[in-house]
Formats: C-alpha cells, structure tokens, sequence
C-alpha cells in the first residue's frame, strides 16, 4: 500500500515556531519518498503568519492556505474553534488526496521538528506506514508528556482529568494544588517511566499525529464537540474514536511547551513557593 502524506497545520499568531516548523517540511519534502502536500489552516493572526503563509501559497511551496477569520465573533469556546479549523484541514485531505493517505494534523505554534532530523522523520513514517497494528501515532514530548487534555490510557489517564479538577475545585475551595497536583502534574510522566517503542492509547495527541486514512473512513471521520461540557472536552477524543490501533511512540520526541509542565520542572524550593502561592489565592478568594 502506497501512502501520500498530507501535513495540515493549524495557527493563530504562532509565527516563531511556524516559520522553523515550515521550512523543516519543505525540506522533508526534497528528501522524502512519499509524494507529499503541506496545508495551513489560520484564524486570526496578526503576526506575519498571514503574509508569510501567503506569499508560500503565491509560490506553489505550500498546497492550501485557508483564513478562517472572526471566529471568536460567533464561537465563545476556544474547543469548537479549533474543531472548525481543524475540520476545514481535513476537507482538503478528503478533496485533495491520493488515497490512501497518511494525514498529519499539527499544533503549529509548537517546536515540532527540534530533535528530529528529516532523515529521522522520513523513516519514522515509513515504519509507520508498513506497520499494519497501528492506525494511529502520536509523538512523546519530552521530558514531561504535556498533553494530558487528549489523553486516554490504561494505567495512565483513564478518564477526564481536567474536567475532574475543575469539579473538584469548584466543591472544594481550598487546597486546589492537591487535585492539580494529583489529576495534572502527577500524570505528566517522564518519558524514561516507560520501556515500550509503542505505548498503547485509546486517545492521544501531542502537538501532531499520523494517521492512516483510506477509502473505508475516509468519508465518516470528523472532529466533534461535547456540547456537555465543551471547553473541557478535547476535539481529538472523538476523532480518535474512528481509529482503533493508537499508540504514543517513545522514541518519537520534541520538547514540551514549558507552560504545560512548569510545575514538573520546578526545583524543591520553587515548588514550594508555588503551593503556598496557590494557597493564598484559594483562602483570597474565598472572601
């Protein structure tokens, strides 16, 4: 089976990291074996990714670049803007792709290709794309594994932890550390807690994933809200619904956006002052 690759990124006013992240992939794309396409998917930038984006679409180095401006104008939840955005990506991989295809959504305001050579990349998607067992592959940022929002794992995150915290902080109000601590932090786990290649997932995403997309799901996946609770469900739970064999790979890595694990990175001191800190604003706003 002959596999095209099909890069969606998406962006909002994420130029430092889109830029690098961009012309990694046009690099990877003079190396590469696959016949490959690169999408952007922008809502709102103000900059230079718009004009930079642009003036690659101009010059046929990228495939698609598609606007979706004001969405905050009619969507209040960051969650469904994404699922929007992210379902305008995959339009272009339903419309524009040689089947089958191997789709590769991606965070770009993210450091994606910063411990990843183009070589690396090139022979991590073909050991992907022979592997029959795997539908699905998610990248393990080190040293923490951030993105617990879109986790799902036996033994690891089995259920909606963010929602949970906040719950529980709402009930009780003080001591919220503790459901951080225990619900967030503590399951950030360091990727040498594992031994497995393949970490096996039911949802996982990461900053970026590869999926096999052929013409048997082509046409029913999509990204999906819970209109329950929306901003506290992740858009890739539901996606990820359509693939059965999903796993993280250990030895596929890049570094962790500091702002989702600076408490795993705290020295002893810091992390005590970061407790006592929480504290005083659980007792403040109690009055």
């Amino acid at each position: 089976m002959v596999f095209s690759l099909h890069f969606v990124g998406m962006s909002k006013n994420c130029f430092n990291n889109l830029k690098p992240n961009i012309e990694f992939l046009l690099k990877f794309q003079k190396i590469t074996s696959f016949k490959m396409t690169i999408s952007v998917v922008d809502s709102d930038s103000t900059d230079g990714t718009k004009e930079y984006c642009s003036k690659l679409y101009e010059e046929n180095l990228i495939s698609n670049f598609i606007e979706i401006d004001d969405l905050e104008d009619e969507y209040n939840s960051r969650i469904e803007r994404l699922s929007i955005s992210r379902n305008k990506g995959l339009q272009c991989v339903k419309t524009n792709s040689d089947l089958p295809v191997i789709y590769i959504p991606m965070d770009m305001d993210l450091d994606l290709f910063g411990l990843l050579s183009t070589i690396e990349l090139e022979s991590l998607i073909k050991s992907f794309a022979k592997n029959k067992e795997i539908d699905g592959l998610f990248p393990f940022s080190t040293p923490f594994y951030y993105d617990i929002f879109a986790l799902r794992a036996k033994n690891w995150v089995k259920g909606n932890n963010i929602l949970t915290a906040r719950n529980l902080k709402d009930k009780v109000k003080v001591f919220s550390f503790i459901f951080n601590y225990f619900l967030i932090f503590n399951v950030q786990k360091n990727i040498d807690t594992f031994t497995e290649e393949y970490i096996s997932v039911q949802s996982a995403f990461g900053g970026m994933g590869l999926y096999k997309i052929t013409e048997s799901n082509l046409e029913k996946i999509k990204y999906e809200i819970n209109k329950t609770n929306i901003d506290y469900f992740s858009e890739h739970i539901a996606f990820n619904n359509y693939f059965k064999k999903l796993y993280i790979s250990r030895d596929w890595n890049f570094p962790s956006p500091l702002e989702y694990i600076f408490f795993n990175t705290f020295t002893t001191t810091e992390k005590i002052s970061y407790i006592f800190k929480t504290l005083k604003n659980d007792i403040k706003n109690l009055f």
